[in-house]
């Protein structure tokens, strides 16, 4: 009788393991469109974060590319794994690379983040920002002037 229920236990785990060990080696694609810039005007810089210890200070991962004729863009994630992200835009209108700064730091470029999260007296936290990415999405962030 044991042997039964262990041959079958061992033909279910054979069948059923195979597509989850599948589904989680297999990467997702995050698709990140930002709209607000200046038609064919400078640079966006996207940062991808995977959790509030890394979040503003070292993405996991970061493209730059260039606004369109529309004042948009749409950045390309194919290497995620489902979990749990927080996104942040930066127009680098200058593109000079670098997000520019005006009194007490506040960026005088426009701004974004996943959820379309504000901050108060700054960015929003990684809690605002996060989204769960259980399968492959588009997610859409309108950049804006950070508040004081």
């Amino acid at each position: 009788m044991k042997k039964i229920e262990l041959h079958r236990l061992f033909i279910l785990f054979s069948i059923v393991f195979p597509f989850v060990s599948f589904a989680e080696q297999n990467p997702l694609t995050l698709t990140v469109l930002a709209e607000g810039a200046k038609a064919n005007t400078g640079l966006a810089i996207a940062s991808v974060f995977s959790s509030a210890d890394n979040y503003l200070r070292q993405p996991i991962l970061k493209k730059i590319m260039p606004i369109n004729d529309r004042g948009c863009v749409r950045f390309i994630f194919n290497e995620i794994k489902a979990g749990k992200y927080a996104v942040s835009i930066v127009y680098d209108e200058d593109g000079d690379g670098e997000l520019n700064t005006g009194l007490f730091g506040i960026p005088s470029e426009l701004v974004g983040f996943s959820n379309n999260a504000k901050g108060i007296f700054g960015p929003p936290s990684f809690q605002k920002a996060s989204f769960k990415f259980p399968e492959s999405e588009t997610i859409s962030i309108i950049l804006s002037q950070a508040k004081e």
